[in-house]
């Protein structure tokens, strides 16, 4: 659970041991590869940043709007997101101290996920890009963790003649599975929310999302 909130950052994406990538039949599937492989790369070299100008701008939004409620004291910045969106917000501020908040850009973020070791070298190591269908300027790959689909596919959009990484179903999926945990375990969403982060050990320092 961990690595759950830094994992919208990046998508899960990266090469699979032993995974071989179907072969890519149009110039529109191959430019969309071009943009998974992109990501793959600096993700392997520990590059955070350098995966942020491949993400649509709607994704690059929510993740400033993620870094902004971390940075703001209080609950009132927190109840305006959706729960997966909270999740990653509240996380932040477990991990990174209000000086470090007010500091950090989302690649600057990014950056020191990879460098804090918060996915871990086999989350990037077990997953990869398989079969990719072109619909418009809209485009879906299936994603594979450990040669098996994933529940979640690695979703493509194009912006301004080129392919970049949609993080909207990734959000979507999780805030659903956020939202029916929570309502199983009889607590509302931020409740349910802390008392996942309060299994965590906590960066001394840090502020606690209450």
């Amino acid at each position: 659970m961990r690595v759950a909130f830094l994992a919208f950052f990046v998508v899960l994406i990266a090469a699979a041991t032993g995974f071989a990538a179907p072969p890519r039949e149009t110039p529109e599937e191959r430019e969309v590869a071009a943009t998974f492989d992109a990501a793959r790369s600096a993700l392997a070299e520990k590059r955070g940043s350098a995966v942020i100008p491949l993400l649509t701008r709607n994704s690059v939004k929510t993740l400033e709007s993620v870094r902004d409620a971390a940075r703001q004291p209080g609950d009132a910045p927190l109840q305006r997101l959706e729960p997966a969106e909270r999740f990653a917000a509240m996380g932040l501020r477990r991990y990174l101290g209000p000086a470090e908040l007010r500091r950090m850009s989302v690649g600057d973020i990014a950056n020191h996920a990879l460098t804090a070791g918060w996915l871990g070298p086999n989350v990037i190591s077990r997953s990869a890009l398989g079969q990719v269908r072109v619909k418009g300027d809209r485009a879906s790959g299936l994603l594979m963790v450990d040669n098996r689909p994933a529940l979640v596919p690695a979703d493509f959009v194009r912006e301004g003649g080129s392919w970049h990484i949609d993080l909207a179903g990734v959000f979507t999926f999780s805030s659903q599975m956020l939202k029916g945990f929570a309502a199983m375990s009889g607590k509302d969403e931020t409740a349910y929310i802390d008392e996942l982060l309060d299994r965590l050990p906590a960066k001394p320092g840090a502020m606690k999302a209450r």
